[in-house]
């Protein structure tokens, strides 16, 4: 008899203790084994104008194209139960994430970002105004027992490696139901929007045609008070912002950024129209008139000497077939989404050197 291997009694009589190993592949009998219970897929309705806007530029993301997950995923996910463990080390991972991981991480995008709040008069922008377990079932990811437990997994390590990205803030705490540490109130940060391609230019004119919208709709007054009773219960719950100092000036320092104040601007052209007045030289007001309504209406001038690229391209694209140049660009622009806002002349660069303008 080997060593260290008890011997099985074959009493006649004697029943063995219930063991459960394998008991749900016997139930299976043969069927093939499940992967992922549901594919992940956009269940909610897409509210018109900024929210319908954002949702149709994150659903084109290309996150294997993503430099920011391709940085986390070379360096290691952490997960949430290690982030306070200083011992713990990340394993990295291979550059390229599974289908699986960018299907959810993409519906995950398009679900935060059609039940996020638009409204820029509020202290806080961009918060989701839908708890998690909302969230996970627009993203069709809701599982429910027979004991009626609810588990989403897929959606919690999407929002996990989102976090971790830096496109979202999430306050953790207790659900005072479960007891379960859960993702209690989210915000969105300005790097969910530049990370797809939009610039802080665009998310600026997107919140103040929203705000133009409810004015004349007569909806800013519900807005607020729609808004209010969202703090008021979540108060009420025991979920405030009163002793989480660095999480508030995180939220304040997105709005300065995303909203920046819009009554210092106008003091500052007010001050240069009163000047111009004093100095009663017409010509100078006209100057300052045009450029003001320039500005207002949104127009750009390229008067910087450092752009020879851009300059170049310009004169190039006036001449060639619009609709080529137009691909081309589309295609530069979905290969590196970034690129535009942090370096014009990169970009610009590419795009002659792709046409066989430069070598």
């Amino acid at each position: 008899m080997q060593l260290g291997v008890p011997k099985r009694d074959n009493t006649p009589g004697l029943k063995l203790a219930p063991n459960r190993r394998g008991e749900s592949n016997t139930l299976r009998k043969g069927l093939s084994k499940i992967h992922r219970r549901y594919e992940p897929t956009l269940m909610c309705p897409v509210p018109r104008g900024m929210a319908q806007k954002v949702v149709s530029r994150m659903s084109s993301h290309n996150w294997h194209r993503n430099h920011d997950l391709i940085k986390l995923r070379q360096t290691g996910y952490v997960p949430y139960t290690k982030r306070n463990d200083r011992t713990y080390v990340p394993k990295p991972m291979r550059i390229s994430a599974r289908s699986e991981s960018c299907q959810a991480l993409t519906t995950l995008s398009l679900a935060l970002a059609a039940n996020c709040d638009y409204n820029a008069d509020n202290e806080l922008c961009f918060e989701i105004m839908a708890p998690f377990e909302q969230i996970a079932a627009a993203m069709g990811m809701l599982h429910v027992y027979e004991n009626g437990r609810k588990a989403y997994d897929s959606p919690l390590s999407a929002l996990s490696v989102q976090e971790q990205l830096g496109y979202v803030v999430v306050l953790h705490g207790k659900d005072t139901d479960t007891g379960q540490n859960k993702p209690l109130r989210i915000w969105l940060t300005e790097k969910f929007f530049t990370s797809r391609g939009i610039a802080l230019e665009e998310i600026r004119k997107w919140l103040g045609k929203y705000k133009v919208w409810a004015r004349k709709r007569g909806l800013s007054e519900s807005l607020r008070k729609t808004h209010e009773r969202h703090l008021l219960r979540l108060e009420r719950i025991g979920i405030d912002l009163k002793s989480r100092h660095s999480l508030r000036n995180r939220l304040k320092q997105i709005k300065r950024i995303v909203c920046p104040d819009l009554a210092k601007e106008k003091n500052v052209k007010i001050e240069t129209l009163e000047k111009a007045l004093q100095e009663q030289d017409p010509s100078r007001l006209d100057t300052e008139l045009d450029s003001l309504n320039k500005e207002l209406r949104g127009g750009k001038t390229i008067q910087n000497a450092n752009n020879v690229y851009e300059l170049l391209y310009r004169d190039w694209y006036a001449k060639s077939i619009p609709i080529r140049e137009m691909q081309r660009e589309k295609v530069m622009r979905q290969k590196y989404p970034e690129l535009i806002y942090s370096d014009r002349e990169e970009f610009y660069r590419l795009l002659l050197e792709s046409a066989g303008q430069i070598t």
